[in-house]
């Protein structure tokens, strides 16, 4: 039987303060938890690190691997600490989270996935458990280490997840704004494939550190998911009723990507 699965991208923006290196913002991630602990239905979630490992992917990793092996370890550190910080916050309210480190289950090829293990993820759903993700470090065949964002690792589990008895209608990203904002703040209400090359150049450029290639990434990445009949909405994470509108199924302010 095919089962229904809400998949949510957790933006690193929304649970760290990204002006501030390794600043979690624990009441925003409580107030996330308790939201998705009135979702009945399994669900898949990924997280962005933030100010956690953005700072220090940004120092020490390059197109052609890492500056030092010391330096790539604390990249992988910060990764996890802001994934525990997130899991603690998680189990503290009631969820039954798993979490999973894609570094764990990913192998790539000059950035393109070479090879990847998802069953125990699979086994998890199975199980009435919530498997969590996040942005992290690849390993790397040619080029030693690759980023792979929290969209990133969470479309190849969907795609995975697909083949596997489970439908996803809709992927939620909880941003720090309401939407994909153009030149001039404004929130822009949809995104296709057909209007994306006119939209591109007018979408607003953030100020901090992101290496995972920020908006533009996340449409992008988000476009490519359409293909499977996926639509992807981002809202604002930081926004309490913007969440509990979307739970409740009511209109909302944010950018539709279909």
């Amino acid at each position: 039987m095919i089962q229904k699965l809400y998949c949510f991208k957790i933006g690193g923006s929304v649970i760290t303060d990204k002006a501030i290196p390794y600043t979690a913002k624990k009441d925003t991630i409580r107030t996330l938890a308790q939201s998705l602990k009135k979702i009945k239905s399994p669900m898949v979630i990924s997280h962005g690190v933030g100010s956690f490992a953005h700072p220090s992917s940004k120092k020490y990793i390059r197109q052609n691997g890492y500056t030092s092996r010391w330096g790539l370890a604390k990249v992988a550190r910060d990764a996890q600490e802001i994934n525990r910080i997130v899991m603690d916050v998680f189990i503290d309210v009631g969820l039954p989270v798993i979490s999973f480190s894609p570094r764990s289950s990913l192998l790539t090829e000059k950035a393109k996935i070479n090879k990847f293990f998802f069953d125990p993820i699979l086994e998890t759903l199975r199980q009435g458990l919530i498997p969590v993700i996040h942005g992290d470090g690849i390993f790397d065949t040619k080029q030693k280490i690759a980023i792979y964002s929290g969209e990133n690792s969470l479309h190849l589990l969907i795609q995975y997840l697909l083949k596997h008895d489970f439908s996803i209608e809709k992927i939620i990203q909880l941003s720090n704004v309401d939407g994909v904002l153009d030149e001039k703040n404004r929130v822009i209400p949809e995104i296709t494939k057909t209007n994306w090359i006119q939209m591109q150049k007018y979408i607003k450029k953030m100020s901090v550190v992101d290496v995972s290639g920020g908006m533009r990434h996340k449409v992008e990445e988000a476009l490519s998911m359409t293909k499977y009949g996926i639509e992807t909405i981002i809202i604002n994470g930081n926004k309490r009723n913007t969440f509990t509108n979307f739970i409740q199924g009511k209109k909302m302010n944010g950018t539709v990507i279909r």
